[in-house]
């Protein structure tokens, strides 16, 4: 109560006056709820402006403006001091260009807070974090956005469009790091790299979010199914025919010569190691002198086990692969699909089936095994807009055509986070990520790392990105050297 006890004599509290602090010092406050309101209050209020007179309190007013003291200071360092701990804890490697930010949203009890930020064109770095704010704990060292993840972008100007690439290609990517995981307070904290492609520039405010967040990914490997084999008999099968094979690996090319192909009705046999309800074996057994396994699982689930992979083990612990393996779909009766009438939104079921080169007489040596992996996880709508200063200055421009290699680079730009070319390419591939960049400073000789890019073939075009470990200091750059030529500064 640090407010109370600079704003009163505590030598000279009467019974009432004690009674309303005692009653303060048991207040607990929740900070996060009001940070915006304190943003707002902050940004309206002049410190500076002197009071010219007031009229004596009352004693519960005298208390009300104490405890209204109280939450706004309160709140204000947890504003104030989130972003400067996060920095001092973690002292991540782009500190020194990251604006404080500190905006949060919530959904399915999930807290994601944006911490700092900062946004160059088509590149961003963001520290963020997220926090289950249900208390139970669903947070561990593996959550994860993986696929979930988005930002928005806009389109730019005509002036700076290159105008030969088709939008198809035009996308965005990101590396992640978890910086920490607070097991305490159940806190996950990030690092983002985000980048897109020229064409197709970060929005103005930074906006970006997350449809799903994974908490947990359980990994088994070579783990045996509790089946034996040695009981697997003939069995009835179905035939279907190529249509209603949606894929599968190392598919034979007999199975496309237009004749009907044998496979296991579906069922469901026996639990999957995992234990989970959403797979199972569907069904087992030997099929014109092959064992046949199949696996199904519930389609159209974020989360969950994925694909599996089946393989037998034999006595001295060597692993069988199968010979080839088998996608198909089914309704909610469990009717095959046909790729010719139907797509996946008529799915139900998913199976698939692994079949493998061995007899009933063969199956007592050896112990079926799955490996694969089962996501926890939500579905949400997190969004977060993060408004930054305007960090132009600090972008290097290139829009003259340059000729590297059978490569012609249109546009570049060179930002503290690393440098993004688009051009055109000759020949059949395009190998422009292998590129070895440099950039010359004043100082030393900095070489980047390739970041990926994006390509389109119909009209030999490229994106490109190269990053850096640490901010560039674009003022002190001399040049580029791509594969050992230099672009000189103008």
């Amino acid at each position: 109560m640090y407010i109370v006890e600079r704003g009163l004599n505590m030598s000279k509290l009467d019974n009432e006056e004690q009674k309303i602090y005692d009653m303060l010092s048991q207040i607990n406050v929740d900070s996060s709820k009001i940070v915006q309101r304190v943003r707002t209050e902050l940004h309206k209020r002049d410190t500076k402006t002197p009071v010219k007179g007031h009229k004596l309190w009352m004693r519960s007013t005298a208390a009300a403006i104490v405890l209204s003291m109280f939450l706004v200071v309160g709140a204000t360092a947890a504003v104030l001091g989130n972003f400067e701990w996060f920095m001092k804890k973690f002292n991540p490697n782009f500190e020194e260009i990251t604006e404080p930010i500190e905006v949060y949203c919530e959904e399915q009890g999930i807290k994601m807070e944006v911490i700092g930020a900062q946004k160059y064109d088509s590149r961003a770095v963001v520290y963020l974090s997220l926090k289950d704010m249900t208390g139970q704990n669903r947070l561990t060292e593996r959550t994860d956005f993986r696929d979930g993840f988005n930002v928005k972008m806009s389109e730019r100007t005509k002036k700076k469009t290159i105008g030969k690439r088709d939008e198809s290609v035009i996308g965005y990517g990101w590396k992640q790091k978890m910086l920490y995981f607070d097991k305490a307070t159940n806190t996950a904290y990030y690092e983002f790299n985000i980048t897109t492609d020229i064409d197709m520039p970060l929005a103005d405010p930074l906006e970006l979010g997350s449809s799903r967040i994974y908490f947990d990914i359980i990994k088994y490997e070579e783990e045996p199914i509790n089946i034996p084999l040695i009981s697997i008999k003939d069995t009835d099968a179905v035939s279907i025919n190529e249509s209603q094979i949606w894929g599968g690996g190392d598919v034979p090319d007999n199975i496309w010569s237009g004749r009907d192909t044998k496979v296991l009705f579906p069922g469901n046999y026996a639990s999957m190691p995992h234990g989970n309800k959403d797979q199972w074996i569907s069904n087992i057994g030997i099929i014109d002198g092959k064992l046949h396994v199949q696996v199904g699982k519930i389609f159209h689930k974020e989360f969950g086990p994925n694909d599996p992979s089946i393989e037998l083990k034999d006595q001295e612990g060597n692993l069988i692969s199968n010979d080839y393996s088998l996608a198909l779909f089914a309704d909610e009766k469990n009717n095959f699909l046909d790729t010719d009438r139907n797509d996946y939104d008529d799915a139900m079921y998913k199976y698939k089936e692994f079949i493998f080169p061995l007899n009933k007489k063969d199956l007592g040596k050896y112990i079926l095994c799955y490996t694969g992996s089962v996501y926890s996880g939500v579905e949400g709508d997190w969004k977060v807009v993060v408004k930054l200063s305007d960090a132009s200055k600090n972008i290097i421009t290139w829009a003259e055509d340059i000729s590297i290699e059978g490569y012609v680079l249109e546009y570049m730009t060179l930002s503290p986070l690393g440098l993004q070319a688009m051009g055109t390419y000759e020949g059949e591939k395009c190998h422009i990520s292998d590129a070895v960049v440099k950039i010359e400073t004043v100082d030393d000789i900095i070489q980047l790392e390739g970041g990926g890019g994006s390509q389109q073939s119909e009209n030999h075009s490229f994106s490109a990105s190269w990053d850096t470990d640490e901010p560039l200091e674009v003022d002190k750059v001399k040049a580029i050297i791509i594969n050992d030529i230099r672009i000189p500064m103008k």
